[in-house]
């Protein structure tokens, strides 16, 4: 991968503390990134029209910071796939303003997009200390997550003793200048009970996927057993499919023997937790949501059912949506929702709005950002998959902005993290050669 990089600084006597402040000011920002992500998913610039979400204005602001402090790159394959991709999106809009009967497309969803995916543009260069910056943003995550898991957890049980009105859903308590976006299922019951959110997060859901996540990366890298174990209780007060299924899309990488033996091992384990936990935590709730990929008003349809028939009934329409699409932001708009409701998955937003050059040349840009072959093939897939199939996230910063902290974000120097908990001392100071770098000055 061919990258640009702003010039580091020199390593000149007393140059030592500058550089080490400017280190943890840009690791205290990733971490702030994480936070939003997660722990701040609630919280955004509340405009009136449009909310801002806290997570995209944390994002530029560790650009900022990794350009003052000598760490920012770029990577010139991205960029062009970005630049492609843009273009692609504006073609889209274009032709629909100049040749559609009735155009709806927005101008604001474009820039939205433009700058949701700028940041994908960029990576870090090595920490000049010598420090596996991939192994900390990827041990951040999981403490992180850990700490999300333990909040969830207790808010299941807590509705056991007491109910307040803010244990489920705070969002009211929030000042409205300082709301992110709504409109998400924040309390959804499970019987007389009410499925963990993890306290933070807006659906369970969004809950679910991270506990997975954490828990694939947990066991497959660091592999305490503590945590697994908080990771997968949480996962199963979620109550939702979505962690599931990202837990089974990760476990089928590589394919292969093992892979069939780690997917044993993983139904064994479930269903003993199914088997002594059932009747407790009503488990069945979750082993029956399976039939609802057959109701045309259950979650499971809409979000992966209904959008194969939106695609089926509008993708040629007309003589350029087949390519280019029906234009930015019309999804809900040119969809047939009056006669059955359906989610927005990112392939389906992407096919609708952009066409099948645009759907390319936007699943290019994510996969080339998760190539880092260092981090575990599985942790990748689940991030892939999540992105493209199990929700509206094209527009979400959350899951955008996850997958590139954790992996497309950190320098390609190092060893891969799954062997460096076995020789982090032999690691110790040793960095890898770059691929070769062109200056940009700053």
């Amino acid at each position: 991968m061919n990258t640009a990089t702003v010039d580091s600084p020199s390593l000149e006597p007393g140059a030592a503390p500058q550089l080490m402040s400017r280190g943890m000011l840009l690791r205290a920002s990733i971490v702030f990134l994480l936070l939003s992500t997660t722990v701040l998913q609630r919280f955004g610039l509340n405009l009136g029209s449009y909310s801002a979400n806290v997570t995209l204005l944390a994002m530029y602001a560790v650009l900022g910071i990794a350009v003052a402090s000598g760490r920012l790159s770029f990577s010139m394959d991205r960029l062009f796939i970005y630049v492609l991709c843009i273009a692609l999106a504006a073609g889209s809009m274009l032709a629909n303003v100049n040749l559609a009967q009735i155009d709806r497309s927005s101008f604001s969803s474009l820039i939205l997009l433009a700058a949701m995916f700028f940041p994908f543009v960029f990576v870090l260069v090595p920490d000049p200390q010598g420090r596996n910056d991939a192994d900390w943003a990827m041990r951040a995550f999981l403490n992180v997550a850990l700490f999300c898991a333990v909040a969830g957890i207790a808010q299941f049980f807590a509705q056991f003793v007491v109910r307040p009105p803010w244990l489920f859903d705070f969002t009211e308590y929030i000042p409205y200048v300082m709301r992110g976006p709504s409109g998400y299922n924040t309390v959804i019951p499970v019987g007389s009970l009410f499925k963990s959110n993890g306290f933070f997060f807006r659906e369970p859901s969004l809950f679910s996927f991270v506990m997975a996540l954490a828990l694939l990366a947990e066991g497959l890298l660091y592999r305490r057993m503590v945590r697994i174990a908080i990771f997968g209780l949480a996962l199963l007060l979620t109550y939702s499919g979505t962690g599931i299924l990202t837990l089974f899309i990760g476990l089928l990488f590589p394919l292969g023997l093992r892979t069939l033996l780690r997917l044993g091992a993983v139904a064994l384990i479930g269903g003993l937790a199914v088997l002594l936990l059932g009747d407790v935590l009503n488990l069945s709730f979750t082993l029956g949501r399976i039939g609802e990929f057959g109701s045309e008003r259950s979650s499971a349809y809409i979000r992966y059912i209904a959008p194969f028939r939106v695609i089926a009934d509008t993708m040629m329409s007309d003589i350029w949506t087949f390519w280019l699409g029906h234009g930015p932001g019309t999804i809900y708009r040119l969809g047939p929702s009056s006669s059955y409701e359906f989610h927005d998955p990112t392939w389906a937003k992407l096919l609708f709005e952009y066409g099948v050059l645009g759907f390319v040349a936007f699943v290019a840009m994510f996969l080339v950002m998760l190539n880092r072959p260092r981090i575990p093939i599985q942790v990748r897939a689940a991030l892939f998959f999540s992105w493209l199939i199990m929700g509206g996230h094209l527009l979400m910063p959350e899951n955008n902005y996850l997958a590139l902290v954790v992996v497309g974000f950190m320098p390609l120097a190092g060893g891969a993290l799954a062997d460096l908990h076995a020789r982090s001392a032999d690691l110790a100071g040793r960095v890898e050669s770059e691929p070769p770098v062109r200056s940009w000055s700053s």
